[in-house]
């Protein structure tokens, strides 16, 4: 092989790793905010969680406690004393400041969404005083998804939890009842603390503890021991729901009756977990005994690891507000444009570099006259610009503009919109639509960058949004004309309803120093893809729950009961069907499909088809889902009929979608 042979093919390589990591960066740079599964479902629940935390605020504020505002600088009153008669554990302040956020309802909801509950499930609950924000974002979730929960309480705490002997959970659980916040409320208490039996506590601090659950009328589980107190707990909720199975076990916390042992805790994974692993357990307590008998468990102690991995804050100086995090919304790549980069980088790399291809290449490359014609074309293959996409947001002017700040980056520049505290700047938004607000801190020169700054919003007067955000330095951007440090930049979302709508948005800073902004409002596109179609006769409804929580709604039909419905044409149909699968059966299974048209045979179709993994329908845990198929099916012009049959194997059982698209749902005559 020549030197120069050589060369050329590293040269081709470069330019292969160079084009990759070039459309990688423009994924990267296009990734746009996305509402993630339940949003709304989600943002119920934090607002039902939000009044809750105000229901305390409030109601301490009337009892003038003495709120520390250096250990609870929020000044929700759900941070604890570091001491007090019925701590019973050592508690760490930043997981009690992280857990004092509604969002965390929204963490729990997609948790049980992800477990296949359904409204009416039991579930059964085991909480302490010692995370009072987590145990307010759990009644939320519950009462959100509207199921029945059994909860048994430690009323104990651990540091900064709630362990005021004056006003403990079960003190909290009756301000939300008489509120008409909560309608949940414990079914039982126990103490806490070592053994379950407030081990570890004075005789007064036990006293305190027995005084909290009569004056808030709760039954109280007296154990002699640990293995006593287990035993009653699990005979509690046994007999709790009379018989009929808990579909989720949810612990909040370290209660020794509930993990067992304090070597457990090391071992049980936070979050939602359907199949615990086997350990050698020193002492399986009530999550494990749940978990031996095949009930979903929901763990929530490591509670920074649990902000971390659902994109909450930890240990926040301030109250977070409903609908923030990447629970709600995350920047996703966009597929369409992703797909269309992987399909060109896998032709190029096809024809560069496929063995039987390349020597032919090489070999053209190194004759003479058509060499720079053929790294030409490598060249615009791998760096041709890509089809514009349309624009996704669009800037929106203000009707009182005032002060404009012009900002540079690099060779461009941008104008900005000054805020002010007093004044409002006012745009003129057509709904329905989303609104992003992007806004920046400056900093006169020498004066540090890091202060916090809040935004509000008012829709036609009024307040929608307000948020708090902190400073941070941007060297690469600066003022065009004068001296100042400028942030970077923050985002804030609001949706607008339909009809034309007023926004005024204003800013206040802790100090002199300026703040700017820019509105976008989000640009419609043309509805595309295909909706779901519901039959007119069919055997039942079913929910199809995938592992990741995702859920899609299909109509079983059998043999002996055929999926009937009619539509208008002319339209193109996609219909999807699952042949049921008996909970032991493995491999392959055949089936075979017959489409009546208007009481004729038209088509009929065989599949061969396998259990699919990592799905279940909770409704029917009898039967497990099969693979999906699709068929298509062309509609003539005019109303059809048509009947779906499956022929085989006998007494055959199937699950089916039927999707037609967006733009002939009105249909045709």
């Amino acid at each position: 092989m020549s030197w120069r042979l050589d060369n050329r093919r590293r040269f081709v390589l470069l330019l292969l790793a160079a084009s990759a990591l070039l459309m990688q960066m423009v994924l990267d740079l296009t990734r746009t905010p996305t509402r993630q599964w339940d949003y709304e479902l989600k943002l119920e629940a934090a607002q039902l969680a939000e009044r809750a935390f105000t229901a305390v605020r409030e109601h301490r504020g009337l009892e003038g406690a003495d709120l520390d505002l250096t250990n609870d600088p929020a000044g929700t009153g759900l941070i604890g004393p570091e001491i007090s008669l019925i701590t019973n554990a050592t508690g760490n302040l930043e997981a009690k400041l992280t857990s004092l956020n509604p969002n965390f309802a929204a963490v729990l909801v997609q948790y049980f969404r992800q477990a296949g509950l359904a409204p009416g499930d039991p579930v059964a609950v085991a909480i302490s005083g010692s995370f009072p924000g987590m145990n307010i974002c759990l009644y939320a979730a519950l009462e959100t998804m509207r199921l029945r929960p059994v909860i048994i309480t430690s009323v104990g705490a651990s540091n900064w939890g709630a362990n005021n002997p004056d006003f403990t959970w079960l003190d909290m659980e009756r301000l939300f009842v008489e509120r008409g916040i909560f309608h949940t409320r414990s079914a039982a208490a126990t103490f806490g603390g070592g053994n379950d039996m407030g081990r570890g506590l004075s005789p007064s601090g036990r006293r305190a503890l027995q005084q909290s659950i009569e004056r808030n009328e709760v039954a109280f589980l007296a154990s002699a021991n640990i293995e006593d107190a287990i035993a009653k707990r699990m005979t509690f909720y046994e007999q709790a729901v009379r018989g009929r199975p808990y579909r989720l076990y949810v612990n909040v916390g370290g209660g020794v009756a509930s993990v067992g042992n304090r070597h457990n805790k090391t071992l049980l994974p936070s979050g939602l977990t359907r199949d615990l692993k086997s350990y050698n357990w020193p002492r399986k307590g009530t999550l494990i005994l749940f978990a031996d008998k095949g009930v979903p468990v929901v763990h929530l102690l490591r509670i920074i690891a649990l902000a971390e991995a659902n994109g909450l804050p930890v240990a926040p100086d301030y109250q977070p507000q409903p609908g923030e995090g990447e629970i709600f919304v995350r920047d996703m790549y966009r597929w369409p444009l992703a797909a269309t980069f992987l399909v060109v980088y896998c032709l190029a790399c096809v024809l560069i570099l496929a063995p039987e291809l390349r020597r032919g290449l090489f070999d053209r490359i190194g004759r003479r006259g058509t060499s720079a014609a053929v790294l030409g074309a490598v060249m615009a293959l791998a760096l041709a610009p890509k089809p514009a996409a349309a624009a996704k947001w669009r800037e929106v002017a203000a009707d009182n503009p005032g002060a404009e700040i012009c900002l540079r980056d690099t060779d461009q520049q941008f104008a900005y919109l000054e805020l002010t505290a007093d004044g409002n700047l006012e745009f003129r938004v057509n709904g329905p639509r989303r609104v992003k607000l992007i806004s920046r801190h400056i900093a006169p020169t020498g004066a540090p960058i890091g202060e916090r700054y809040t935004i509000r919003i008012m829709l036609d007067g009024s307040e929608v949004l307000r948020k708090s955000f902190t400073a941070k330095p941007h060297d690469g951007i600066a003022l065009c004309a004068g001296e100042g440090r400028v942030s970077t930049l923050r985002r804030a979302y609001v949706d607008v309803p339909k009809g034309v709508h007023t926004l005024g948005v204003s800013g206040r800073t802790a100090d002199d120093s300026r703040l700017v902004c820019r509105l976008f409002g989000q640009t419609r596109r043309r509805q595309t893809g295909t909706v779901l179609f519901a039959p007119e006769s069919y055997l039942e409804l079913a929910t199809l729950q995938f592992e990741s929580g995702a859920q899609s709604t299909y109509y079983r039909f059998t043999a002996g009961t055929p999926l009937v419905f009619s539509i208008n044409g002319p339209t193109t149909l996609q219909l999807y069907t699952r042949l049921d699968f008996s909970a032991g059966m493995l491999g392959s299974l055949p089936y075979t499909l017959e489409v009546r048209q208007d009481g004729e045979v038209r088509r009929t179709v065989h599949y061969d088809t396998q259990r699919l993994a990592n799905a279940f329908y909770p409704s029917r845990l009898d039967i497990l889902p099969g693979t999906r198929k699709k068929l298509v099916i062309k509609v003539p012009a005019g109303r059809h009929q048509f009947e779906i049959r499956c022929v085989r194997p006998d007494n055959c059982g199937l699950a089916a979608q039927i999707r037609l698209p967006r733009h002939d749902v009105e249909g045709r005559p």
